[in-house]
Order: structure tokens, then sequence, then C-alpha cells
């Protein structure tokens, strides 16, 4: 180096910086370019795929709202349908009704399961979930206009009652045709029921039919209820609600020590509701299903001692029949 002229020197310095230029460039500057391709090109990946999550976010979020829309309409499809038939809670429930509304004179109420179409897909297959149908039917009776009734040992014509028997049967006669007595009661009352009983939930409680029997001076009077419900195998709903037809909401704390159930021949036990009853007062052959034995027994007498004209038995534009007492005077 130091036998080189300045000139040689100075194109060595050249030729030196040309080399560091060049080797900077291919190690440093298109290293570096290389570089920034890579991530301009990794950012704009980045940012297509940013924009494929947004709009999948975006799908999301309306795909889950649609999702709980038809979880809301499914939910509001099972709800209006009872969720349990519970035969003793329905038929409770109908009995309650019918006599809140004052039509009390019950003598037959009867259950039955009501086969229902299954449903089958469009594949041909059958749908594990189902309609349920009970059908209800009750019959009433209302009074004669006449007969003196009795409901729920009212009036009292047990051992125990607080008026002995033999009084209240004399009330009962002198009552017959008399007062609130000479009203046929019944059949507004039970039309009342039936119809809330049909608009209490209208998308499962249908009222089939109703019919009216005439006989024996009162009305017989039968309503066909049909109550819906459904099985589901995979339920989304909850049914919460405590409507008087799904759960049993009657008396728990009845006394049935001494002859409730299991009636004996006598009912010697005090405290029993049924205290002095005897067996055959209940299977008594009544004539009128609204009216105690007693109040039948005077009403046939009535009904022999008029002759069996029922027009004069009621005083129907003719001379009413003699009182029981003094036919009975007379015959001592």
């Amino acid at each position: 180096m130091n036998n080189l002229t300045a000139r040689e020197k100075g194109f060595m310095y050249v030729i030196t910086l040309l080399i560091i230029v060049v080797l900077g460039y291919f190690f440093g500057i298109r290293t570096l370019n290389d570089k920034y391709d890579e991530y301009k090109a990794q950012k704009n990946a980045l940012e297509a795929r940013r924009v494929y999550l947004d709009q999948l976010r975006e799908n999301n979020a309306s795909m889950s709202k649609e999702i709980d829309n038809l979880t809301e309409s499914c939910e509001a499809l099972e709800l209006s349908f009872i969720d349990k038939l519970e035969t003793e809670s329905i038929e409770q429930y109908i009995l309650k009704t019918y006599e809140d509304a004052g039509c009390p004179y019950l003598t037959s109420i009867s259950s039955a399961d009501v086969g229902m179409p299954s449903i089958t897909y469009p594949d041909g297959t059958t749908s594990p979930d189902t309609l349920v149908c009970l059908k209800v039917t009750v019959t009433y009776v209302t009074t004669d206009g006449y007969t003196v009734p009795q409901y729920n040992r009212t009036p009292d014509l047990t051992n125990g009652g607080e008026v002995p028997a033999a009084q209240t049967a004399v009330w009962i006669r002198d009552n017959m045709g008399k007062g609130e007595f000479k009203e046929r009661r019944g059949y507004n009352e039970f039309i009342t029921a039936t119809k809330k009983i049909n608009a209490e939930n209208k998308d499962c409680i249908k009222v089939e039919s109703i019919d009216a029997t005439a006989t024996n001076g009162y009305l017989e009077l039968t309503a066909t209820i049909d109550f819906y419900g459904v099985n589901l195998r995979n339920r989304l709903s909850v049914d919460e609600r405590k409507d008087a037809y799904t759960y049993w909401s009657g008396n728990t704390n009845i006394d049935t020590k001494g002859g409730f159930i299991g009636f004996p021949y006598v009912c010697d036990y005090e405290d029993s509701l049924w205290y002095g009853c005897t067996y055959e007062d209940y299977e008594y052959t009544q004539a009128k299903p609204f009216a105690s034995y007693w109040a039948n027994y005077l009403f046939e007498k009535n009904f022999k001692m008029a002759g069996s004209d029922i027009k004069k038995l009621i005083g129907f534009g003719v001379k009413p029949a003699e009182q029981p007492a003094e036919a009975d005077k007379k015959a001592a």
C-alpha cells in the first residue's frame, strides 16, 4: 500500500467503498426490502382475514338473534299446550268451577284418554313428539222446583247435626215447593260454569258438547270437555304457570279417620265430618239425585196422596194435597 501512488490509493478507496455499498445493498437494503414485501403481504392477508371475521361475526350475531327468535316461538308454541295432563287435578278444577258457579249436584264424572294421530316426517319416519288429549265428561242435575235439595250435609240429617234429624225432616216437609225451592235452579249456573271453562285456555281446553235431558221434573246436564297437551322429547320451555287444572289445589288436610275412605256401616267417630252417617243412607236409591232420601220419601208420599197427580201436588190450578202431618192425624 505504501508503494502505491496517490492515484492508485484513491482508486482503491473508491473500489473498497463500492464493495461496501454493494455488500450493504445485498446484505442490508435488499434484505430489508424482502422483509418489507413479506410483512406487507402478511398485513394484506391479516386485513382480509379481519374483514372475513368481521363479516362472520355479523353473521353470527344475526344467526344468534334468529335462533333466539325461533326458540321464543318454539317455547310459545309449547306453552300453548298443557305441560302435564293430571287427571285428578283437571277433574278437581272442573268440579270446583261448577260448584263455585252454584251447580253442585254432580251425578257422574268420567275421564278417558283420546288417541291422537301420530306426526309423520317427510322421510316417512314418525316423530317421537306426540299430541295428547284427555276427555272429561260430567253430568249435573238441576232442582225440580218442589223437592228440598241437600248438598254436603245441608240440611244436616245425621245424628250429629245441630238440629235433630226428625225436626229437620219436618222442616223439609213444610218447605216442599215453597220459597226458594219453588225455583228450578242449576241450568243457568251450569251454562255459566261451562262457558268459564271454555274461556279459561282457548288453545288447549275445548268444550266438545253440551247435552240437556228432561227427566222426572229436573234436567240432566252433561258437558264433554277436552284438554290438550303434548309429550316432547326435547322440550325447550319450562312451564312455571300455576293454573288450577295443572296442579292439585284442593284440600289436603281432610280428616279421614272413623270412616271416610272405606266407609263403615255406621260412623261413630265424633270428630269425623261423617259422624252419625250410616252406610245405608248413601246407598239409598234416590229418585231425585239432588235431594236427600228423606226429601225423596216425602215427595213420593205427597205424590201418592195427590193421587199421582203432579199438578195437584204442586198446586197448579187445583187444590193442593193434604199436608202429611194432617193425613197422619186422620190416620191416627
